[in-house]
């Protein structure tokens, strides 16, 4: 990283200043496990909002594995490898609904890319329909019993596309375990 006068207010300063963000904004979009093609299309907005999330992810990760006393690493890929073989797709929230992964296939059902899902919103509530925030905030506070299998039912937004393709309204009906 090159260096700068931080007390310099000169327009060579600033200029300095933006090239030096823009270059580590640029090792952070190198350093996310997405394809080449959907990095480059990412603006820097988007690209700051995806690793946020990456970061959470992370942090999460390493949090559970500590509580648990794991000695492995979370994966690093953002495909698990098994979405293909779900019916439905994925997704991971914390107990407050910050988002932690969706999978690719997501896009087949909400009619919008994992990635823009995640650029977009941090929060499974920007994805689930207003009427229902409240049923899954309840779900997702309350504790879990010993072998205790959940199911129950949300409202999910769905892009205008994948509206008119599956003949629904508004929304998708989802169970989430």
């Amino acid at each position: 990283m090159g260096r700068f006068d931080q007390g310099k207010s000169t327009k060579g300063a600033s200029k300095l200043r933006r090239d030096l963000i823009n270059a580590e904004i640029a090792n952070l979009r190198d350093l996310l496990p997405l394809p080449p093609s959907t990095r480059q299309r990412l603006s820097q907005l988007q690209l700051m909002a995806l690793v946020c999330v990456y970061v959470r992810k992370s942090n999460y990760f390493q949090q559970v594995f500590k509580r648990f006393d794991i000695n492995q690493q979370p994966p690093t890929s953002s495909n698990f490898g098994f979405s293909k073989a779900l019916n439905g797709f994925l997704m991971m929230m914390t107990q407050n609904g910050k988002l932690l992964y969706i999978s690719d296939n997501a896009a087949e059902y909400l009619g919008h890319s994992m990635e823009d899902l995640l650029i977009h919103g941090d929060s499974v509530y920007d994805v689930i329909d207003k009427q229902d925030h409240q049923a899954v905030r309840s779900e997702l506070s309350r504790a879990p019993s010993d072998g205790e299998d959940r199911v129950f039912l949300c409202r999910m937004n769905v892009a205008r596309n994948a509206r008119r393709q599956m003949r629904f309204g508004d929304q998708k009906v989802s169970d989430l375990p």
